[in-house]
Formats: structure tokens, sequence, C-alpha cells
């Protein structure tokens, strides 16, 4: 059964915690939040490459982009759900070309997000926009997406999982969403969807990204969680050229970012290293592989916050949350955030 969370968006918020503000008072916890926007851009950064140099995030770069074909300009809404429906729908998925290598296991084949993002969404695109009697490239609230991917069964209802959407850098709101797209507070949703795959699309800052919880094909390991971005910023996953030692392709049409060199003979994947300009970064669609539940407020907390520019942070650290205010009319404020999550037909 689908469920709503934090439907009007009118859950208390709850700061992210630590020993020192688990002694103050909620109105001190509020405070604290708006003052210190700028250590929450510098906590998650750090936390972010910590970890990626642990090897827990691992970048990957396409070989196309959302507008590299006119037609799929503004088009983040419908590349989303359709990177999320190839998922649901396709029986081929990446795999491991060394046993020793599985980072990239499971999951959409990068062929088919480059067919999303430079062929199906630029079909589907002008199909909404008519409907709608939008002009041009105009941009397309997600819900009116999904409302005519079901109208032409592209999705169903009964795939529908839930919506949940709040403040970003809430606790109680991140934590909503995490617990209903990983299905970890409910069990009868569990037993529900049990060998369905599950992915979500989010929407934040005007932009919409994919988010599919892959099979991590480890006993033990539990799910990991994908990041997808057909127009990403990719300073904010990788280091520029001048800090990076090594840019590695690990297929025909993508490519893998480490900072950390490797022998390309340890195993299959690692080839020769690709050579950009000293100030060139790839411009191109993203995927962020999330090895792990636990990490997964990391890389939504860094995704947010590398959004934000200086007069949003300004704003933050005016402005406290007001839990009383719908969607709509939170639309102003950078922290607002919505998810729609989804399952793989039965």
């Amino acid at each position: 059964m689908s469920k709503r969370c934090n439907p009007a968006i009118n859950v208390s918020p709850s700061p992210s915690s630590d020993t020192v503000r688990s002694t103050m008072s909620v109105d001190e916890q509020r405070k604290d939040v708006t003052r210190h926007i700028d250590s929450l851009v510098l906590k998650y950064e750090e936390q972010y490459h910590t970890l990626r140099d642990k090897n827990q995030f691992h970048v990957r770069f396409l070989d196309t982009f959302q507008g590299r074909n006119p037609h799929s300009t503004n088009g983040c809404t419908v590349i989303a759900p359709l990177t999320c429906i190839q998922y649901f729908c396709s029986v081929e998925q990446n795999t491991s070309v060394s046993l020793q290598e599985t980072t990239w296991e499971n999951g959409i084949l990068d062929e088919l997000i480059n067919h999303v993002i430079d062929e199906h969404a630029a079909t589907v695109l002008p199909e909404v926009r008519s409907k709608l009697n939008l002009q041009g490239d105009a941009f397309i609230i997600p819900s009116d997406v999904h409302d005519h991917l079901i109208d032409v069964g592209l999705l169903s209802t009964s795939q529908f999982v839930g919506v949940c959407g709040g403040n970003i850098l809430d606790d109680e709101h991140l934590s909503s969403f995490k617990n209903s797209l990983f299905l970890l507070d409910d069990e009868r949703e569990r037993e529900r969807l049990k060998g369905r795959k599950i992915a979500a699309t989010f929407f934040f800052h005007g932009h919409v990204i994919a988010l599919h919880v892959v099979d991590s094909g480890r006993n033990g390991d539990g799910p990991w969680v994908e990041l997808i971005d057909s127009l990403p910023d990719p300073e904010a996953w990788v280091r520029p050229p001048s800090e990076q030692r090594h840019i590695s392709r690990v297929s025909p049409d993508s490519m893998e970012c480490e900072d950390e060199q490797r022998d390309p003979s340890e195993n299959g994947e690692w080839e020769q290293p690709i050579s950009y300009d000293e100030y060139e970064l790839p411009q191109n669609a993203v995927r962020i592989r999330c090895k792990g539940v636990e990490h997964f407020d990391t890389l939504l907390r860094h995704y947010a916050c590398s959004k934000f520019s200086e007069e949003e942070r300004a704003f933050i650290d005016r402005t406290m949350w007001d839990d009383s205010n719908s969607y709509c009319d939170s639309a102003f404020d950078p922290r607002i955030f919505q998810a729609f999550i989804w399952a793989e037909a039965e």
C-alpha cells in the first residue's frame, strides 16, 4: 500500500544531531542549524571525499548530457523517471569484468541511460508540454510528468510507493525519505515489494535526479544506491584535474574517476588514463554509486549543499524553517525537496 511522508511538510524539524545539540532545546536546535550552513557545507564535502577515498562512493561519467540533443533541454523531470522505468523493465544489467572488482555490478546499463537522455526523453518532452500547453523548452513539474507517464502506460498507480518531502537539512525529513526508499521500518511494505526493484525521482533546487536502489550482490552488505544526474556540476563529485592523479576509462562509453593511483594490471576494469585539459572536468551525465545505506545522508546532503549559492546560504542563515508551509508555499526556500518513490511492476 502506497504512503505519503510529510505530504504537507508538517514534520517538526530535527537538526543534524551530535553530542552538543542533543543537550539543546528544540528552539535552540532550530536556531543552531540556521547559523551553521557554511559549516554544514564543509562538513558534508569533507565526509563525501573521505568516504570516496575509502571506496564508499564511486563516480562514473557517461558520454552524453541533458541538452546535447536540443529536444532534451530542461528535460530532467522526464529523464529521471524514464531512467527508473528503464531500470525496472531491463533484464540486462551491469556486469563486472573482474571477480575482484564488482563496484558497478547490477544497475541500469550506461547505454540505456544515454538512450533515455538523447532519444527517449526528447520524444516524451514535446508530448507533455503540448498536453499542458507549455511553450518551447519550458520546465515541467514532476507530478505532471508522472501523470503523463501513467496515462501512456509507462508507469502505473500500483507501482507508486510514496512521496516524501521537506527540509533537506532536517534529520527527520531526510530519515523519513530514507526509511521509505529502503523500506527500513515497514515490514509489511518490505513483504509486499519483496524482489521488486525500487527507485525514486528527487526534486531539489529546480532540478530532478534519479535514485536507484541496487542489489550490492554481496551477502550481508544490504542494498546500495545509485544517484543519476543528467546535468551535474562535476566539481561536486570529483576534485579539479590539477588535484587528481588518475582518470580511467572503465567502459567504451563511460569514465570512472579515482583520485587514488591504481595499477591498470590489477584487474580488467582499469585501463589507460584519459587526458583532460588542466582546468577541465567532464561535463557529461554522471552516476554516483553509494556503497551502503549508512552513507545515504552524506550522499544527499553533499549533493544539496553543493547547490546552495552564497545568497541562498545567507537566506538559510537568517531564516528559520517553517513547518506550517505547504510545498507550494515553501517553493522559494532553497532547502525544500520532494521525492517520489516507485517500484517495479508486479
